[in-house]
């Protein structure tokens, strides 16, 4: 009785991934690791802003249904709203990201601290996202 409590105990208490994990649909990076760079379309998840963008890139797909979360609330954005900071000192779980912002005001503070440039959604494409390559 004490091996089955001690095996019961054990598989609760490990660190088994079960199905439920999410990877990213771009990179396959576990979605979880770095839950404040988390963005998302339809039923898809990213690790990061800039695969989600690379993601659509690749697949030719419209984001203005998209969401990604405010750098320092952790709340939502919908995408096409959001104004991001690009080439800061700040990096996300794959490197060099997209920052995202609920405003200007706070986009354009936060690039004074931590250097880059304020963009949107209609500015990022494939010229800007392979600048974030190492």
């Amino acid at each position: 009785m004490t091996r089955v409590l001690m095996l019961s105990f054990l598989m609760a208490c490990s660190g088994s991934e079960s199905s439920e994990v999410q990877r990213c649909a771009q990179c396959g990076m576990r979605v979880d690791t770095a839950p404040r760079w988390m963005a998302g379309y339809d039923e898809r998840h990213f690790d990061a802003p800039k695969c989600m963008f690379r993601w659509a890139e690749s697949q030719g797909a419209d984001l203005e249904e998209a969401w990604v979360l405010d750098y320092y609330e952790g709340e939502r954005l919908d995408v096409a709203r959001a104004w991001f900071v690009v080439g800061s000192d700040v990096v996300g779980p794959m490197g060099d990201d997209l920052v995202p912002m609920p405003d200007r005001i706070k986009a354009d503070l936060f690039a004074r601290d931590h250097g880059g440039r304020v963009v949107t959604m209609r500015d990022i494409d494939a010229t800007l996202l392979h600048s974030l390559d190492p």
